[in-house]
């Protein structure tokens, strides 16, 4: 779905850094553990000063995209982790 999202709004790939986690390897990580992620399909938007915001196990379309909206554009120069 996010693969669908990202081809319907080539700005997402502009002003997102996408990191996929693998849940069974990482779930007891420090970062799981910092973010409070309890469980898998866990989507967390972050900017330079904290989270910017969460969607847990939802499978609307709808909602992944008002959580994907909220991406401010990127400088020009920051570096992407798709």
């Amino acid at each position: 779905m996010i693969g669908d999202l990202r081809a319907a709004n080539t700005n997402y790939d502009q002003n997102i850094a996408f990191v996929y986690v693998d849940w069974d390897a990482h779930a007891r990580s420090p970062v799981s553990q910092n973010l409070r992620i309890s469980r898998q399909s866990t989507l967390v938007m972050l900017n330079q000063q904290g989270e910017v915001g969460r969607v847990v196990a939802q499978t609307s379309q709808g909602i992944i995209k008002q959580l994907l909206d909220k991406a401010p554009p990127r400088a020009k120069n920051a570096a992407s982790c798709s």
